[in-house]
């Protein structure tokens, strides 16, 4: 074992000297709004303070070249999943991701970014250095950091309604607000979820049941965060270089990159980019609390199922006047849901989406994506994301 990790020592030591004597792509030091600018498209950045003092980042692609129209543009806002950020839209350039295309299609799109991540960390009485500030899970993005982004959007584009795209973790967060703030559904016009998560009873990714497993439980996470571990995985200085040391494109570090990602989201080589890995990574992970992780574990974890708010425990009596935590009320949702899912899918696995398309107040049904290796992340990285995908995504907002 020591041999094995001196090895690795001196591979990755070969490749810091191979990274200082060789270009990195520049695109890994550009930010959401500089790639967009870069790449010709006009790029507006907007914050939105919630309710409980959280000031968040949007960025917006309101035009495209390729757009010519007199008409008043739709609105869309796309929501990223965990540890990422609005880069996810973007990333892989104006012929594949669905941020320009959907711009090209004459779309004013907006770009959310949920609490803790790379682009919103600030607040108005909180440090990031706090417990306070890490106090947090999907729920409160759902039902703060939704309705202020939404209500802004709409109030500066003077719409009525809009369209919502979630990516996993954007999708949760999208149930949790049309089901407990129902007055949501109104607003917005359709609802795409690509890779969504709800019910987890069925999760198989190994990191998100070793969560799950964790010694002690999910009681084992939330003690990590009762320590004063409040953010889980950050982006920094730190993981971009060692994303463009150990993942680059004739690395010999690569494989073991690749495979670690593979553990985090599902194995598809075959849909992997390896010229723009170290891109993704220099972006992702982008950073969220240890609750959100916590909250998805107690939901992997829960004897009954079901798709439910914080669990308090020995606290629930006093918190929700039950034993247990109430669950999310999906049949409230009124909103047109279209359900785009995969077989290689470790976190929305499809027999938890076949639940979610029948709790539902207003499915529309569910797309399988044709490609049975087709992975969680695949949704916005994949080679072939266009034609698997997007293009599909487009049809169902043309089409509602």
């Amino acid at each position: 074992m020591v041999r094995y990790t001196h090895a690795i020592y001196v591979l990755v030591a070969l490749q810091l000297f191979q990274y200082a004597a060789t270009e990195s792509n520049p695109d890994e030091s550009l930010t959401t709004p500089e790639l967009i600018a870069k790449y010709g498209y006009p790029v507006e950045t907007h914050t939105v303070t919630t309710a409980d003092g959280y000031i968040l980042t949007m960025h917006r692609i309101p035009d495209s070249k390729k757009c010519v129209t007199d008409a008043v543009k739709k609105v869309v806002f796309l929501q990223h999943g965990l540890m990422c950020s609005s880069a996810d839209w973007i990333i892989l350039g104006p012929e594949k991701s669905l941020g320009y295309l959907l711009a090209d299609a004459c779309y004013d799109v907006w770009m959310g970014n949920a609490r803790g991540n790379t682009y919103s960390k600030d607040h108005t009485t909180y440090s990031t250095t706090s417990n306070e500030f890490w106090d947090f899970s999907w729920h409160e993005m759902g039902i703060y950091d939704l309705p202020a982004e939404i209500d802004y959007v709409l109030a500066q584009t003077g719409q009525a309604k809009l369209y919502y795209v979630g990516h996993s973790m954007g999708t949760t967060m999208f149930y949790v607000l049309t089901s407990m703030k129902p007055e949501y559904n109104s607003k917005i016009q359709h609802m795409t979820s690509l890779a969504p998560v709800a019910f987890m009873k069925h999760v198989a990714s190994p990191l998100v049941q070793f969560a799950a497993n964790f010694p002690g439980g999910q009681l084992g996470m939330e003690a990590i965060e009762l320590l004063g571990v409040g953010e889980l995985m950050p982006s920094n200085a730190f993981m971009q270089i060692l994303a463009d040391v150990a993942c680059s494109e004739g690395s010999v570090l690569q494989p073991m990159c690749e495979n670690i990602l593979f553990l985090l989201i599902g194995y598809d080589p075959s849909q992997l980019n390896e010229t723009i890995l170290p891109v993704i990574l220099s972006h992702t992970p982008a950073g969220c609390s240890t609750k959100t992780v916590a909250h998805y574990a107690q939901e992997i974890s829960a004897v009954e199922g079901g798709f439910r708010l914080w669990d308090f425990y020995a606290g629930n009596l006093a918190e929700y006047g039950s034993l247990f935590p109430p669950s999310y009320d999906l049949a409230a949702i009124s909103t047109p849901v279209s359900l785009f899912y995969s077989d290689n899918d470790l976190f929305g696995d499809p027999t938890d989406v076949h639940e979610l398309n029948t709790a539902l107040g207003n499915s529309l049904g569910e797309y399988r994506v044709p490609l049975s290796s087709f992975a969680h992340m695949d949704f916005l990285w994949a080679n072939d994301v266009k034609t698997l995908v997007n293009d599909e995504v487009l049809e169902a907002i043309q089409n509602n």
